[in-house]
This record gives C-alpha cells, sequence and structure tokens, in this order.
C-alpha cells in the first residue's frame, strides 16, 4: 500500500505539470534564500508554456527538484537569471554543462556578467566537457552553436517559443533584472532580489501574478518584533524591499496575485505578514512552497494558500505532500525523525496515539 501511495503521488506531479504546459504557469524549484534549508531550495522558478520551458534562476537544489518533475535538460529552452549572486546561480554550471551535451537549441540570458561566466565555464571545463562529448565520438564543434549568450543591460524585449518576454533593471546590490512572460492571455512577473524599484510597477501592470522578493516576511512568534517594515528607511541602500515596499509595487502594478517567495525560514506568519501586505495591497496572496505551480492546476495536490485580507483559505496541510518531503523511508507516515520545522516543533500535539508517528488523520491536530 505503501509503494501505492508513492507512485500515486509521483505520477500526479508529473501528471500536473505535463498538462499544466498547455497553459502559462509558474512552477517554484526553490522558495529558499541563501541560507542552505532541506525544505526549500534556492530561488529558482520554471516558466512553461506548451513546449517551451525557461528556467529563471539556478539555486542550491534546483537540478533536484528539476527530476522531481522529470525535467529533463534537453527539455529546456532557456537559462535566465535575475542576477548573480551565488543563491541565484549556484547550480548554473552543472545545468548549462549538461544541457550544452544534450544537444538541444538553447539560450543563456542576464545582466552583467552573464556572458564572462559562460565564457569561464567553457575554458575552465573544457577537457570535461570534450572528454564527455567524445562518448558519442562528437566534438566541442559539434554543439558549439547550439546555444546563445544575449547580456542584458536595460529594458528589452525577446521571445522564446510562444513565450514574450520582456525584462527591466531593478534596485539592487547588483545588476538586476525582473522578467515579465505573457502568453495565451496570462502574465507572469519575476521581481528577483530588490529594493522599491518605481521600474517594476510599469513591467508587472496588470500582471496575473507577481513573484516578488519576500523582505520582511513576519515569522511565527515573532509578529510583535516587526522591524525594517516601515515607509521610511532613510536614504541607506538596502538589498531587499520591506512589506511596505512590495505591497505598494503591487498596488501601483494592479497585480491580480501576489506570490512572496526567497523565504529565510520556514515558518512564516502568513496572517501577521498579510495584514502587513493589506494594509497597501488587497489582492490574493500566496506563500511559495518548492514545486508550488501558478495557477493551480485542476486536481492539484500541492495546493497554494492563498491569503485574502488577512484570513488563509486552503490552509490545511496537505499529507500526500507532506509524505513527498519528509517520508524518507517510504512507509506513508511521518516518523519524529523524519519531520521539520513547525512540525517538527507541534510533533507530540499531532501525534495523537503517542506512537511515534503522524498519519494523515492526525496531521490536523495541534495548529
Amino acid at each position: 500500500m505503501t509503494k501505492y501511495i508513492s507512485i500515486l503521488i509521483f505520477c500526479l506531479s508529473f501528471q500536473l505539470f505535463s498538462q499544466s504546459q498547455n497553459e502559462l504557469t509558474a512552477t517554484i524549484i526553490g522558495s529558499g534564500s541563501p541560507k542552505y534549508n532541506t525544505e526549500r531550495a534556492g530561488p529558482s522558478v520554471l516558466i512553461s508554456y506548451k513546449n517551451a520551458n525557461i528556467l529563471v534562476d539556478m539555486g542550491n537544489g534546483t537540478q533536484g527538484n528539476l527530476d522531481k518533475l522529470q525535467v529533463k535538460n534537453k527539455d529546456l529552452d532557456a537559462l535566465l537569471f535575475t542576477h548573480h549572486h551565488l543563491d541565484h546561480n549556484e547550480e548554473f554550471t552543472p545545468i548549462f554543462i549538461k544541457t550544452l551535451l544534450a544537444a538541444g537549441q538553447f539560450k543563456v540570458v542576464g545582466p552583467k556578467p552573464t556572458s564572462d561566466l559562460v565564457n569561464s565555464i567553457l575554458k575552465n571545463y573544457e577537457e570535461d566537457i570534450a572528454y564527455r562529448l567524445s562518448k558519442k565520438q562528437r566534438a566541442f564543434s559539434d554543439v558549439a552553436n547550439n546555444f546563445t549568450v544575449n547580456e542584458l543591460e536595460g529594458n528589452q524585449s525577446f521571445t522564446i517559443g510562444d513565450i514574450e518576454i520582456s525584462c527591466t533593471p531593478v534596485n539592487h546590490t547588483i545588476a538586476t533584472m525582473a522578467y515579465r512572460f505573457d502568453a495565451g492571455g496570462k502574465s507572469i512577473v519575476i521581481s528577483g532580489d530588490l529594493s522599491y524599484s518605481e521600474s517594476l510597477p510599469i513591467l508587472a501592470k496588470q500582471a496575473d501574478y507577481l513573484i516578488i522578493d519576500s523582505g520582511g516576511a513576519i515569522e511565527e512568534g515573532k509578529a510583535n518584533k516587526r522591524t525594517g517594515n516601515g515607509k521610511n528607511r532613510g536614504n541607506k541602500e538596502h538589498a531587499h524591499v520591506n512589506l511596505d515596499e512590495s505591497s505598494r509595487m503591487a498596488n501601483e502594478a494592479q497585480v491580480k496575485n501576489l506570490v512572496l517567495t526567497h523565504l529565510n525560514f520556514n515558518n512564516v506568519d502568513e496572517v501577521a505578514t498579510s495584514q502587513a501586505i493589506n494594509e497597501n495591497y488587497t489582492g490574493s496572496i500566496f506563500y511559495a512552497e518548492d514545486l508550488m505551480t501558478f495557477p493551480k492546476a485542476e486536481g492539484s495536490t500541492n495546493t497554494p494558500k492563498q491569503i485574502i485580507n488577512g484570513t488563509k483559505n486552503n490552509q490545511g496541510p496537505n499529507f500526500e505532500n507532506m509524505l513527498k518531503r519528509l517520508d524518507t523511508n517510504k512507509d506513508g507516515k511521518i516518523a519524529k525523525t523524519e519531520a521539520k520545522g513547525k512540525l517538527k516543533d507541534n510533533f507530540s500535539k499531532r501525534d495523537a496515539n503517542k506512537d511515534g508517528f503522524i498519519t494523515e488523520n492526525e496531521l490536523g491536530r495541534g495548529k
């Protein structure tokens, strides 16, 4: 029975990803930050429409989560960067080389130093690439024209497959681009890391989804210790938005849905954070988790938690999703040694029969 449940979860995830390509979607490959987190991969989003797949940023854990979706390197049409901080390009080297070896056509796009980064990889791994190509009687000359590099400097537009892409520089500590993706009458914007930027609301005007830096998000138990979310932060340069800034940009852009990602911790106080955002923005608010897809596919087992006016909808934990992330021995239940974050903290409250395991019926306890 346990084996059947594991196979069913895997098949559903793959099936839903395949179905979602008939509309423009964003799958959160990594919802984390520079802090290593076993429950959140580093920043990465997969934009998909029809047969086109665009990977935006490639933080730690990107390859593992792509594998869970059965997305192969040959399926990737473009590798985009918002910027070149390590947590956003940490897995670019292996992804680039494997995509090159896959022999498909693809683009590499991003702000400086995108070109230098690609050139350094080709130089430093020249012998390794040559060796791997030789195993199939190929040489670098056979794949040299399979990719192009486009280093962005300002507002630009380009197309990949049937997806129209536009970008604009935003304020951060290094050169950073925000991207807008339009296809099939839908639009998705990825802000990258940023502080308040007048350019972002212009780019994101009336977008269906704005996936934004979660700066200022409130951790559970710290709602009364909010810092850095005021309207006036002085003239000091800041690397990330606070909640006032992100909500003002969302309101100015009149976006339909706001998705907070790049989260520093697992136990986000979603109600308190949403209440702070609602001071400026009254649309739908979601909190990203790895492998979550927007818009939600019909029958999805990974239901985005929607927050409207400070109140949660669909807030109950999803047991199948928990199993997928935590059930390392695939026995169909979660042991205390497997639990993490808030689940670990509340384990004894949820474990009704005190057998050292949490089952689906027990997961709703101890909230």
